[in-house]
């Protein structure tokens, strides 16, 4: 804290607005800052628009992304083990804002920061970085100085002077806001693989042909035949959905557990129940998924006897397949799944718990 605060009381309020990345911190952070530096420091809201001269703070396990004139929050895959990450902030305000960016690399663990600064460089923006002489903890500023070409690596002290200068310097440009593409978006991905892995322990499989035949063997020993591959695909896929199937059935017992209990106010309880009930249908969702029919190709093999399912085309290159419901209803009325490969599949069902809410409870 006294290190954003001895560059923080530097700043003047004429400037533009500066963004800082934090990870799982105390929710009331921005509040330290209160009389300590000029400027206003606030968590960013999503979709909120950036205003000049005030300092936003990423929120707690959410990345912080710029797009034109608002900042985002997004929940998407943690980069360098962290959530908010600096590289993810520094692409996308590089690639809206290009040569009007400022990044500064302050003390840290590792090398966060490194590949968000090299794209500012790239996008014509500037490049600070704390020397590493005084900093606490070397290994960001040291791997941004080995990788990237900055412009300024300054003591503490002098930096909140140069953005100064070099924000003013900044407002004279001409925007370019016209976006290049990239990586900023923080949604999850269906990207193509870098490799096959193993379905026992993980690791990378190398694709072995024999003849008309093929196998796929991992580094360290783990060989399987084409069918068996999948085979052991799907059971390993099976058992992490009913793991998830479980937790999610665990959060809703816990959750309205916790909105019934008599110390919390009414506020507090209604979010427990909408948490509680948030997963009560995130699970529903889950178990159709297990207990829909899965196309099994690898049980064909051999057999001349069985027809070909019939395939819908894809509507794109990116457009995820869906899978379809294959649910009749029975005589009773009730949806009867029908038999995979001579079984009849079992449906997960989630038991009611006690407390149920009240929309659940017998009038």
């Amino acid at each position: 804290m006294p290190l954003l605060t001895c560059w923080g009381k530097s700043l003047r309020k004429s400037r533009p607005q500066s963004w800082s990345s934090f990870g799982e911190l105390d929710a009331k952070l921005p509040g330290f800052f209160e009389g300590r530096v000029p400027l206003p420091v606030i968590y960013a809201q999503d979709h909120a628009p950036i205003e000049p001269g005030k300092v936003y703070f990423a929120r707690p396990d959410r990345h912080l992304i710029v797009e034109e004139g608002r900042l985002r929050l997004g929940h998407g895959p943690r980069e360098n083990h962290a959530r908010p990450a600096i590289d993810p902030l520094f692409r996308s305000a590089a690639e809206v804002y290009g040569p009007l960016v400022i990044a500064v690399v302050l003390t840290g663990f590792l090398t966060d920061g490194t590949a968000g600064l090299w794209e500012v460089k790239r996008r014509g923006g500037i490049a600070i970085v704390q020397d590493p002489d005084e900093a606490e903890v070397p290994g960001m500023p040291e791997s941004a100085l080995k990788h990237v070409d900055v412009d300024h690596c300054l003591r503490l002290k002098d930096i909140g002077q140069a953005l100064n200068k070099l924000a003013a310097d900044a407002v004279k440009k001409a925007p370019h806001l016209a976006s290049l593409g990239g990586e900023s978006d923080m949604d999850y991905t269906a990207d193509m693989p870098v490799a096959m892995t193993c379905a026992t322990c993980g690791g990378a499989l190398r694709k072995i042909t024999k003849g008309t035949y093929t196998q796929f063997r991992c580094h360290i020993g783990h060989t399987f035949g084409t069918p068996e591959l999948a085979k052991e695909q799907l059971e390993r896929l099976r058992s992490a959905l009913e793991a998830s199937a479980r937790m999610l059935n665990e959060r809703v017992k816990f959750f309205r557990a916790t909105a019934n209990e008599t110390s919390l106010t009414k506020p507090e309880s209604m979010a427990w129940e909408a948490a509680a009930q948030e997963s009560e249908t995130r699970f529903d969702q889950l178990t159709k998924l297990l207990t829909a029919d899965w196309t099994r190709p690898e049980l064909a093999v051999g057999s001349s006897k069985l027809e070909p399912p019939r395939i819908r085309p894809a509507r794109n290159a990116a457009t995820r397949a869906t899978l379809p419901s294959r649910t009749r209803k029975s005589a009773g009325g009730n949806a009867a799944k029908k038999p995979v490969n001579g079984r009849q599949t079992a449906r997960m069902t989630r038991r009611p718990t006690a407390a149920g809410s009240a929309a659940q409870r017998p009038k």
